[in-house]
């Protein structure tokens, strides 16, 4: 924004940003508290679409993606384009170690398995963001040119065990959620822990292809069951399971060039069997393919493929191997990035410039990319650098926000929202 009127609504917004601050933290702590798993955010949704109707979205549309998801609506006083917020609501099954007053203690079920429940990458922040948006939004809807789409997103995490199908935002776009209006841009962030204390309200951007991409994988291991006590009348699927979970791991440090892509392969799951004494039927595991070269995800799926089948088949058992998700890098348009930066720049603390990076975060909002031009940014949430306290990385038990780095967050999305229809006038004109 350039001319004295646009300014002048500049220091509203920045006015409207700390007076919604305080309230912004409580509906942080309250969801923190409440968390809720992928395709469950039951709560949290009803409490975004009530307070997007209080304050007189035109449009709220609730129970989407599948499940859950929200979308608000909020026509401007002015013509313009369409531009989309996103911000994800699920948390994950990871029992909470920080000690905070308004720690999680919830459980839930996960795909038949009771478990804890914890906001331990920061959706609860995101969330809690979005809505401090919604508010400032409103209460200046007449200067804003065009329409606001905000999305609020569940199962950015993935499915649950027992949830057949996408990821939250491949969901709200196979569902055609952003067909009528379909947005000219998408905005998101995402809180940064990284451990480096004293870099609250930092924000980082990549311009272009940027982290990785992550294609989720089952393993189902069928053997022939038996009696512990004569393993050679059986073939067992937990020993085939072992033996491929340790060939997989040559994928990655054999068949790529380090040079050229960063591959990892992980397995976070592992399950078969029901008693000490009796070799099961079958077992499953489950696991993540990342790559940074987007165009090797074909070749890295044959390549598991052929080490599970193989195995399981020379062992006289059966290997099957579903792709259930698959996450395309996100993609910073560069010339939406270039345009929009100088909101970035506005919204950032005078002491902690605007950091440009090579990679970012691995996020389901890369989908949008596929509706319209996107820009991702994450806005660091690092703990003072005299905080006795110690945080854990993202998804770890001692995972937490520095509440500080909330307000960079909030000031970087209403700029964003209202920039865009300013600076697309410009451009059309």
């Amino acid at each position: 924004m350039t001319s004295d009127a646009t300014e002048t609504l500049s220091a509203r917004l920045d006015r409207h940003a700390d007076r919604i601050f305080e309230r912004m933290i409580a509906w942080r702590r309250d969801f923190h508290a409440n968390p809720e798993l992928g395709n469950q955010e039951h709560r949290t949704a009803g409490i975004v679409a009530e307070h997007l109707e209080r304050l007189g979205f035109d449009e709220v549309r609730r129970n989407l993606g599948g499940s859950t998801g929200v979308i608000g609506i909020l026509k401007g006083g002015q013509p313009g384009p369409c531009v989309a917020l996103r911000a994800d609501m699920d948390a994950l099954p990871v029992r909470e170690a920080t000690g905070l007053d308004f720690a999680s203690v919830k459980t839930a079920d996960w795909g038949g398995e009771t478990v804890p429940v914890m906001h331990a990458c920061g959706h609860d922040a995101h969330t809690a963001v979005q809505m401090a948006v919604a508010e400032i939004l409103a209460t200046e809807r007449d200067a804003i040119k065009g329409s606001v789409m905000l999305v609020f997103q569940p199962a950015e995490e993935g499915p649950a065990p027992d949830w057949q199908g996408l990821s939250g935002a491949e969901r709200m776009v196979a569902d055609g959620a952003f067909d009528d209006p379909k947005p000219d841009a998408f905005f998101c962030f995402h809180v940064l822990q990284d451990e480096r204390p004293g870099t609250a309200g930092e924000i980082r951007v990549h311009e272009g292809d940027g982290t990785y991409a992550m294609n989720l994988m089952r393993i189902k291991i069928h053997g022939r069951g038996g009696h512990g006590a004569y393993p050679w009348r059986t073939v067992d699927p937990l020993l085939i399971g072992a033996q491929i979970l340790t060939a997989l791991q040559a994928i990655p440090a054999k068949n790529v060039d380090v040079n050229e892509n960063a591959v990892t392969l992980s397995i976070g799951i592992f399950k078969g069997g029901t008693k000490f004494n009796v070799i099961p039927e079958t077992a499953e595991m489950e696991g993540a393919l990342r790559f940074t070269d987007g165009e090797s995800g074909p070749y890295l799926e044959s390549r598991v493929e052929a080490v599970a089948k193989g195995i399981a088949e020379a062992a006289g058992g059966r290997a099957e191997v579903d792709w259930y998700m698959r996450v395309p890098l996100v993609h910073n348009d560069p010339e939406l990035l270039r345009r929009m930066r100088p909101s970035l720049e506005r919204a950032a603390p005078a002491d902690k410039p605007v950091v440009d990076v090579e990679s970012c975060f691995l996020d389901d909002v890369s989908n949008f990319s596929s509706i319209a031009p996107l820009v991702f940014f994450t806005v660091g949430v690092g703990l003072d650098t005299d905080d006795p306290a110690r945080s854990g990385f993202h998804h770890e038990p001692s995972f937490q926000v520095n509440e500080a780095g909330l307000a960079t967050a909030l000031r970087a999305m209403v700029n964003l929202a209202v920039d865009y229809g300013y600076d697309s006038a410009r451009n059309d004109g």
